[in-house]
């Protein structure tokens, strides 16, 4: 009888270090929100999101952020993150991490499932295309941002500019309002932030100073597909049913829902199906730069 009580606890010891099965027991999920690179903004901009999910599921819901792609490909791998809203060609780099059953795709505002980077100067600098960026400094997004690097580098490529021998200076840094601040206070001459931001951002935030009429748009990049929700391997199916019907079922026609959604920049979500991921993997493809 002893050793069969050695055994047993043994066995559960075992079990409480295979990945995921702690977050089985607690019931309390994570997901991140990837690439970040400002996490106060990020925390704000999802949190609704987060308090929504937890009151339709009965889930412990926490957000977590990685700012690179070593530690959150580490923290699928071991179990640590449950679900993602990502840019698609992370999702499609890391496919295999993932537990593919329900995929769900990110709509804009419109709708749509697709957008674009634009890349923007001040309206008094006297630049009017990307050819006039020649020699000028650039601030991109991250080099996980699908629109805001992937896209954007390949229009200044498209048109000729090798960034490492054309432009003066570039860098890889800043979440839209970070990018948008920098060429409006002349710390870089161009900028790339997402196709909504100006739009959106004249609403939003006018008292911390920033006059979006003082900025204009001077090339748009190709359009890239919106951001990819998937599940981490060792989340429970229950659980992915629950999480992917409560996405699903937020509609922009219902106010509560629509204040969720517009705090995060998404206009809701839907179904992915296999057809729709190749289409994904394809147009990202074509638009990889060497």
């Amino acid at each position: 009888m002893k050793i069969k009580w050695m055994v047993a606890i043994t066995s559960y010891i075992l079990l409480l270090w295979l990945p995921g099965y702690a977050q089985s027991l607690s019931r309390e999920l994570n997901i991140s929100i990837f690439p970040c690179t400002d996490a106060a903004n990020s925390f704000r901009k999802f949190h609704s999101l987060a308090v929504y999910l937890q009151q339709s599921s009965g889930l412990k819901i926490s957000l977590v952020f990685h700012d690179d792609l070593a530690s959150y490909e580490r923290a699928l791998k071991n179990g640590n993150l449950d679900f993602a809203i990502q840019d698609p060609h992370v999702y499609v780099k890391l496919a295999d991490k993932y537990n593919n059953a329900c995929i769900l795709q990110a709509l804009t505002l419109d709708q749509k499932t697709t957008q674009s980077g634009v890349v923007i100067v001040r309206k008094d600098s006297g630049l009017k295309c990307i050819m006039d960026l020649k020699d000028k400094t650039v601030m991109f997004g991250p080099k996980l941002s699908s629109p805001r690097w992937i896209a954007a580098r390949n229009i200044f490529e498209k048109n000729g500019l090798q960034l490492d021998r054309d432009l003066r200076d570039f860098s890889n840094r800043g979440c839209c309002e970070d990018v948008a601040f920098n060429v409006f206070l002349n710390v870089v001459d161009a900028g790339v932030v997402c196709d909504h931001f100006l739009q959106e951002q004249d609403n939003r935030q006018p008292e911390l100073g920033l006059d979006t009429r003082q900025l204009i748009v001077v090339a748009v990049t190709d359009q890239v597909p919106t951001k990819i929700f998937s599940a981490g391997k060792y989340v429970r199916a229950d659980d992915i049913v629950t999480i992917t019907r409560a996405l699903i079922h937020l509609d922009l026609r219902n106010s509560e829902h629509r204040r969720i959604l517009e705090n995060a920049d998404l206009g809701g979500f839907r179904n992915l199906s296999a057809q729709d991921l190749s289409q994904i993997r394809e147009s990202l493809a074509r638009m990889q730069v060497n």
